[in-house]
């Protein structure tokens, strides 16, 4: 019985399906990060993860903030692997 492998061959960037490239972006919420919200600057106090949802929480609030209501840069981040530095 022969089993085939998969080829690993990398493929054209312009022929991966969509979330198989190289690179991504997302927007990535920490505490101390500046965010947009209704045209003002605020800053995250901390991030939770409620029954399978985002909860971002903000300096001075009490309620948290959806994540879509807020404006930040998306952070580029890579799939292949990075050599560590010693």
């Amino acid at each position: 019985m022969q089993v085939s492998s998969p080829s690993l061959v990398a493929q054209d960037p312009a022929e991966a399906p969509w979330g198989w490239s190289r690179q991504f972006r997302m927007p990535v919420f920490k505490p101390g990060t500046r965010v947009r919200r209704d045209g003002s600057w605020e800053t995250v106090s901390h991030v939770a993860l409620r029954r399978q949802d985002l909860a971002v929480y903000l300096v001075g609030r009490a309620e948290p903030v959806d994540p879509l209501d807020l404006e930040l840069e998306p952070t580029l981040f890579t799939t292949a692997r990075v050599p560590e530095r010693h």
